[in-house]
């Protein structure tokens, strides 16, 4: 199994997964610790100058500091996405792209900003909030369906990702939906 877990840094590839996590962090904690929100959102303009400066140099698939190369990473978050129902270990990884579990990692965290397990961990949260909206789906299968041991184990995660339980998220977002279905028929 993976370990540790670390905010992305200001080296992070720019892909949907790493965008997705920091705008996730700063909704959550927007109310009630604004500091770490503009920390989320300095980090998310800090990605964007910087993918903005690698488009520009055409250096898109040079490591990043020692980092994985755009390919690598490719192929280990392909996996990952194909895999996340499963135990993915950092052995495994570090395969894929021919590098030992330890130079893996540290190249991994440069070029996310994240360590493998912290990604992983943001990517299943990911799946189980796009299955929470999508389906009517139990906690305790979107879980298993997710690559968390059960659904006590999804709550701990997601609640510290989010900032509220699985059950709370879902039913805000069906009031907001419910909402907007209200105010389309009204208008």
């Amino acid at each position: 199994m993976l370990h540790r877990a670390s905010p992305p840094d200001r080296h992070a590839v720019t892909d949907d997964g790493t965008i997705a996590t920091l705008v996730t962090r700063a909704l959550a904690v927007l109310d009630h610790d604004p500091d770490s929100a503009r920390l989320c959102l300095d980090r998310l303009a800090t990605l964007f100058a910087h993918r903005r400066e690698e488009t520009a140099s055409g250096a898109a698939t040079v490591p990043c500091r020692g980092g994985l190369t755009s390919r690598q990473l490719r192929r280990v978050t392909e996996h990952i996405e194909a895999n996340i129902a499963q135990p993915v270990r950092v052995e495994t990884l570090a395969a894929l792209v021919g590098l030992s579990s330890g130079h893996f990692t540290t190249a991994f965290k440069a070029s996310t900003g994240d360590t493998p397990h912290s990604y992983l961990i943001a990517q299943r949260v990911r799946l189980a909030q796009r299955l929470m909206a999508e389906t009517d789906e139990p906690l305790c299968r979107i879980a298993c369906a997710c690559g968390f041991a059960d659904q006590a184990h999804l709550t701990r995660l997601f609640g510290r990702m989010v900032g509220q339980t699985p059950l709370r998220w879902r039913k805000a977002g069906r009031r907001k939906a419910g909402q907007r279905l209200c105010n389309a028929e009204t208008a």
